[in-house]
């Protein structure tokens, strides 16, 4: 059974508390442009520091909204803090991209990192991603995929890959192949978490589509939401940390959960956006 588009309203009821919040609590001392980016198939946005220093960059991309909320919004709490963005979308948003969340292409966000290597304002041995929810397969695939990420910060985070929007098959390709992943059971009368509870009980399922989260070149920051009414970021969240330490990852990982549901709260936000803020500083912005 695919992913149902629930998750969309979830996520846009996120983006928009913490845009607000963004506006409101987290500015920076930073004046930043924003440009259009004009690089292969991208349909992405550069918000980039006004700086004579060269700066970090953090790709930032959303989950099951396919609007520019997260990219807006991530884009003004890093930029004006003195790390660029690299915000994309990468689905329906845009001409020329695919119709729903399925069958991505990793390629797609790899050629992210490409073009930040070509931007001479941006320091390219300092790239981060930023994402969450149904974004946050994509996040933890991409920095698997490419060394080249440096930090890694994920929202209501999944361990493993799940079925499309509309399609029982992956979300997400690489290399023209499916990433492995898991589907819901139709289960009559039952919530989505208590889906997403039942598929994650299939031992067998789960260890193909659990990330290679030690393939990871760099410092994790999870957040989770206690009583997320999606799918059990909390729990999962706590598995990825023990899959860590049984593998003896050897960056910094941290997880923070807080006591909302899968779209936080408008209380939440601000000190959730500090925390992102203050993660890719201290691990990217600070590092040189």
């Amino acid at each position: 059974m695919p992913i149902m588009p629930i998750m969309f309203k979830q996520w846009l009821l996120f983006i928009a508390g913490c845009v607000f919040f963004v506006g409101q609590c987290l500015a920076g001392s930073y004046e930043y442009e924003v440009k259009t980016i004009q690089y292969k198939n991208l349909a992405a946005r550069l918000y980039l520091p006004k700086t004579q220093e060269q700066v970090p960059v953090v790709i930032g991309f959303g989950g099951s909204d396919p609007s520019w909320g997260f990219a807006d919004a991530n884009g003004e709490m890093m930029a004006s803090n003195g790390i660029a963005l690299i915000g994309l979308v990468y689905f329906k948003t845009e001409a020329g991209l695919p119709a729903t969340l399925d069958h991505i292409p990793m390629e797609y966000f790899i050629s992210a990192i490409d073009y930040a290597e070509t931007v001479k304002e941006i320091d390219a041995s300092r790239i981060g991603v930023v994402s969450g929810s149904r974004g946050s397969e994509a996040g933890f695939l991409l920095a698997i995929l490419d060394p080249r990420i440096k930090s890694v910060a994920i929202t209501t985070p999944s361990k493993v890959a799940w079925s499309g929007m509309t399609s029982s098959q992956s979300a997400w390709t690489y290399q023209g192949k499916d990433i492995p992943a898991m589907d819901l059971p139709d289960l009559k009368n039952s919530t989505q978490i208590q889906r997403f509870e039942k598929a994650l009980q299939d031992v067998d399922k789960v260890q193909k589509a659990t990330f290679a989260f030690e393939k990871i070149g760099g410092p994790i920051l999870l957040i989770s939401a206690e009583n997320d009414q999606i799918w059990p970021g909390t729990p999962m969240s706590h598995d990825i940390m023990e899959y860590l330490k049984a593998h003896h990852f050897k960056y910094p990982a941290t997880h923070q959960s807080y006591p909302t549901g899968h779209g936080f709260s408008k209380e939440t936000a601000p000190e959730i956006k500090q925390k992102i803020i203050d993660h890719f500083v201290s691990t990217l912005k600070n590092k040189r």
